[in-house]
């Protein structure tokens, strides 16, 4: 143990479901689940073919969501399993026709106006492996120490007949032999259920989507995670189930208290802060994020610089803190594509590369793939990160003024999430009615679609009186109690 103790948190009341990862009691990564028709990453599909896109050596395949999905010539196994010269020769027209059913998994989430990225070379992830039943190669962790790589690529050679496929993962470092054994097994069943259950349905249609918690659990889980709390009693059966598969099963625990479960920990909050461009450092300066479509631009804003006498000491430590402030940053707000960092002008080299080597070093918390490019000519830092789905300020909000640097607001869909979950905790009471004062464009949007409101007054039976509030984020409950009174008390106001 490296002093690290780290908590999966799961919100699962409610119709919006939130999963948290804390490390000393602060967040580091969250992820915001929806209810939603549109393909999320891992589901698995039986699609039809739609258009062959020669030009682009690709296909559109409608897997019954509202966009069809993209997937490219190399993500097809009749292409993986031709010799090398022939890939070369190979056009995508002859390996697959338009109107024929193919099984393909999502890689990419929607974004935007793409629609997503799919892949026919299917996999299916367990603790210790990643099985490919389509992609004839066995790779190894990179965290895995050298001396034990050879004796691991002979077993995965051993055990996989010429078509499959492993990744060898870090759980795997002494050698487990028989729970590998198992759990190659495992997969393989999985394979033959999706393949069972997709010839008995006809394409477009979902074959199997994982669990919302399963993809982040399946990265977050290592030996610093004391434990799972999940406050919503079936998700917790789910989890403990899940938690029971592995080598050394870690508590999960059930949380009923009345104070919601993201409240009370304080993660509310941090996903507050983690919206708002601008971040204090320890030190009195500052980072301030500018996010657009086509990069993020990181701005290091000097503190009050103390004693003349050393400035470019007090530059790079500064540099240092902001550094490790926005590695930190862009796992938890999700940051991804291209990102241009203007640090705090240092002239020597040696400076830089002290900056490049916490940079580095940094790299190795977040689970998703970065690439540093290091600093330009012009003295910026570049660098990017894989998108794998929207970042935390999409998902929440939304631009509302192009001129203003801090020009969002929370998308109608958050407040009404936030709305349902305030609902729930008055459940408890005998309340007939609610008042809430809410943000002026949440009010407008619940006008025009009044059964969203009354889908809600009908599953907590409780009846909800809108007025608007002055704050254009937050929502609060001026009153509970009796219809009448709540009627009362809001005539005598507007007078």
């Amino acid at each position: 143990m490296n002093g690290t103790m780290q908590r999966v948190v799961i919100n699962a009341v409610g119709m919006e479901k939130r999963t948290a990862l804390m490390e000393n009691e602060k967040l580091i990564e969250c992820a915001v689940h929806r209810p939603t028709k549109s393909p999320l990453t891992g589901n698995i599909y039986k699609g039809k073919v739609q258009k062959v896109l020669p030009g682009m050596q690709a296909v559109f395949v409608d897997i019954g969501t509202s966009k069809n999905g993209f997937l490219h010539k190399d993500d097809l196994p009749a292409y993986q399993q031709l010799s090398g010269e022939a890939q070369k020769k190979v056009s995508i027209s002859s390996l697959i026709k338009e109107g024929e059913s193919i099984l393909v998994q999502v890689v990419k989430e929607e974004s935007g106006d793409k629609g997503a990225k799919l892949t026919a070379l299917i996999s299916f992830t367990g603790h210790l492996l990643v099985y490919f039943p389509f992609t004839p190669h066995v790779g190894i962790s990179k965290k895995i120490k050298e001396s034990q790589r050879a004796m691991l690529q002979d077993w995965g050679d051993s055990v996989i007949n010429n078509q499959e496929g492993l990744i060898i993962r870090t759980g795997c470092e002494d050698f487990p032999k028989r729970e590998m054994n198992q759990e190659l097994e495992s997969l393989r069943r999985q394979l033959n259920e999706v393949q069972k259950c997709s010839d008995g349905k006809k394409a477009p249609d979902l074959i199997v989507q994982p669990p919302f918690f399963y993809p982040l659990l399946e990265r977050w889980i290592n030996h610093n995670v004391e434990e799972i709390i999940v406050d919503d009693y079936e998700t917790y059966q789910h989890v403990k189930e899940y938690a029971a598969s592995f080598q050394n099963p870690f508590s999960v625990k059930l949380y009923n208290e009345k104070e919601p479960l993201f409240r009370k920990l304080g993660i509310d909050t941090d996903i507050e802060k983690a919206l708002s461009p601008l971040v204090w450092l320890k030190n009195g300066s500052s980072l301030y994020f500018n996010v657009t479509e086509a990069l993020t631009a990181i701005d290091v804003n000097t503190g009050k610089f103390t004693g003349k006498k050393d400035r470019s000491k007090t530059v790079v430590e500064t540099n240092k803190i902001a550094a490790q402030e926005i590695m930190k940053q862009l796992r938890l707000r999700n940051i991804a594509g291209m990102i241009v960092i203007d640090f705090i002008t240092m002239q020597s080299n040696e400076d830089k590369e002290q900056i490049n080597k916490v940079m580095r070093e940094a790299l190795k918390n977040d689970s998703a793939t970065m690439i540093l490019h290091g600093f330009t000519k012009m003295g910026l830092f570049e660098m990017t990160r894989k998108k794998e789905r929207p970042s935390l300020l999409e998902t929440l909000a939304t631009r509302f003024d192009r001129h203003m640097m801090d020009g969002y607001i929370l998308r109608q869909e958050t407040l009404y999430y936030e709305m349902d979950r305030i609902m729930k905790e008055y459940a408890y009471e005998d309340d007939e009615a609610l008042w809430m004062e809410v943000p002026q464009h949440f009010s407008e949007w619940l006008k025009k679609n009044p059964d969203k409101l009354k889908h809600l007054e009908k599953q907590h039976d409780i009846k909800v009186f809108v007025s608007i509030g002055s704050s254009n984020r937050e929502m609060a409950v001026r009153q509970s109690g009796k219809i009448d009174e709540i009627r009362n008390r809001m005539l005598k106001d507007s007078h």
